[in-house]
């Protein structure tokens, strides 16, 4: 299942309500299911109950799993359409061997089934990569760029993490910054709130000119020259990303504030077709960060 920030959250959510609305129905006609079939043996009726009661144990757990974007819910999926599949024949049986009640028991199978076929679909559409399967982390990132060189990439690498990471937690200053404020405090709050820094680096990021016309890194007053300098100067975990097939800048080309930049590893983030690999590693990697010791 492909997950967007607007539709793939949707049908998430859905497919979580859906699965816990079957997981009641499934207790409700195993009882009735149950007093349909008084004089049934023992076995019979621990047969018929367990089945439903482990229906609903597992449409209740893969709902849960998925609207709260834990790890597994797809593996948990995958047993809740399996035993859906298997209550269905069973209810499809009795529908055999009690034809006065068939009509109860068909209407239970068609459920069962359709509840089946459904995660079934969903679950298939639904790579084992996805962002989505693993829960959100709270890591604060701050995202430094240049609007004239990669917004456009920017931006989608943004609605890509706020899959995967709190988005309370990730500065983007377009929707971080107030009218009148001093963006070197506000540069500063956000890096005192954030454990790493993603410098997004494009074709112009170096070359840009300002009014002047100098480049706009070589202006000690240059907002991208500040985040990335005052990153480094607090020894702070800074990422270059390297979009639209650019290379990493040599010390040598950047001011001697932010020469060390130079030397941290770089990631690229590469135009389609490679764009979601590549985003999708980015998220391993920030990931693996929050995991360290102390953070």
């Amino acid at each position: 299942m492909t997950v967007t920030r607007g539709d793939g959250r949707f049908l998430l959510r859905r497919l979580g309500i859906v699965s816990m609305l079957t997981a009641l129905v499934s207790l409700l006609a195993t009882a009735g299911g149950l007093s349909l079939l008084p004089y049934a043996g023992a076995a019979g009726q621990w047969v018929l109950g367990a089945a439903g009661g482990a229906v609903a144990v597992a449409a209740f757990a893969f709902g849960r799993l998925v609207i709260l974007r834990r790890p597994g819910a797809r593996r948990v999926g995958f047993v809740a359409a399996g035993m859906a599949l298997a209550a269905a024949v069973l209810f499809g049986l009795l529908a055999l061997a009690r034809p006065e009640a068939g009509g109860y028991f068909v209407a239970c199978l068609a459920v069962l089934a359709a509840y089946a076929a459904f995660v079934s679909h969903r679950l298939a559409f639904w790579p084992s990569g996805e962002i989505a399967d693993e829960p959100r982390v709270s890591l604060g990132i701050f995202l430094s760029y240049r609007r004239d060189d990669s917004r456009e990439s920017v931006g989608r690498i943004h609605d890509h993490l706020c899959q995967a990471f709190v988005p309370e937690r990730i500065f983007l200053d377009v929707e971080r910054q107030s009218a009148g404020a001093d963006y070197r405090e506000v540069i500063g709050t956000a890096l005192d709130q954030s454990e790493v820094v993603l410098v997004v680096i494009g074709p112009a990021w170096l070359t840009l000119a300002g009014a002047d016309g100098r480049p706009r890194i070589d202006d000690t007053e240059d907002m991208v020259r500040l985040e990335v300098e005052m990153a480094l100067a607090r020894g702070q975990n800074v990422v270059p990303l390297l979009v639209q097939g650019v290379r990493m800048p040599s010390a040598a080309q950047l001011p001697a504030p932010l020469a060390p930049l130079a030397y941290r590893n770089a990631l690229p983030v590469r135009p389609d077709p490679d764009f979601r690999g590549d985003v999708l590693r980015l998220v391993e990697a920030l990931r693996a960060l929050a995991t360290v010791p102390g953070r």
